[in-house]
């Protein structure tokens, strides 16, 4: 497994180790589970427009 990614990965489980309630872990994850999505969103569309 990649070094980096490891690190990010464990990085993001001490972020959400230290975040206090249930609704506020919930808001991180959605959030997260938000900007990924953006993100493939915003890559889909950018491999469509090469293949044209």
């Amino acid at each position: 497994m990649n070094r980096t990614f490891s690190g990010a990965s464990e990085l993001t489980w001490v972020v959400l180790a230290q975040v206090g309630t249930t609704a506020e872990r919930l808001w991180l994850l959605g959030g997260m589970t938000f900007a990924l999505t953006a993100a493939a969103v915003v890559a889909l569309a950018a491999a469509r427009g090469r293949r044209d």
